[in-house]
């Protein structure tokens, strides 16, 4: 009976690994559509960011 407790640690494992790998990427892949939402949002009510220069942290000289 050893060997099947073996096994089911070994393949419960693998299972739960294999699982959170596939949430973790089902996450990233929501939470990109849910930005790119609100960034059509925000642009729709706010007006286009406009691209410059950025701010720079630190002392200036």
């Amino acid at each position: 009976m050893d060997w099947l407790t073996d096994e089911m640690l070994l393949y419960g494992g693998l299972t739960a690994a294999g699982g959170a790998l596939l949430l973790s990427f089902l996450y990233f892949c929501f939470s990109q559509i849910a930005k790119t939402r609100l960034r059509a949002r925000l642009d729709s009510e706010y007006g286009e960011r406009k691209k410059g220069p950025g701010k720079r942290k630190g002392k200036k000289k």
